[in-house]
């Protein structure tokens, strides 16, 4: 006697392996002459088949992408919705931003890179947008610290 399945996907999913199994042990004579019977045209659903695979295994080898890009979702509005402690004028956040590049020169570089601009001509919303990601990356508070130190 067959196990008796304990929840409604463990129906489904027997449910569908047998259906899987029917068509796998059916000949290809069979298949198609009930595609036919049903009006259909073989040619369209096969391609329609393959089609349906084709998406599912895209779906499946995308699903870290969609993954990572609901996690960085998530972080980006974290960090709209934190509070950050900064100067409170462009030209204190610019001075500030200037002392993270001169204590760590590999970070302006880092950054540099990463934004494929030249730091001279950064806005004010860009300096703010730098300084929440370091403060995010814990670096100005390892700033602070080692100014505290110098004290």
């Amino acid at each position: 006697m067959p196990k008796k399945p304990q929840s409604y996907e463990e129906e489904l999913a027997a449910i569908m392996n047998a259906l899987a199994e029917s068509v796998a042990e059916a000949s290809d004579g069979e298949i198609l002459a009930e595609t036919q019977e049903e009006g259909a045209d073989p040619a369209e659903a096969a391609e329609h088949v393959r089609n349906v695979l084709l998406n599912a295994a895209k779906t499946y080898r995308q699903r870290r992408l969609r993954e990572a890009q609901q996690q960085y979702e998530f972080h980006i509005a974290a960090m709209q919705e934190r509070t950050y402690n900064l100067p409170a004028t462009a030209e204190e956040r610019q001075k500030l931003l200037d002392l993270v590049f001169a204590q760590q020169p590999a970070m302006r570089s880092a950054l540099l890179t990463a934004q494929h601009r030249d730091f001279t001509s950064l806005t004010d919303t860009d300096v703010e947008s730098c300084l929440k990601q370091l403060q995010e990356l814990g670096l100005l508070d390892e700033l602070s610290e080692s100014e505290e130190e110098k004290k």
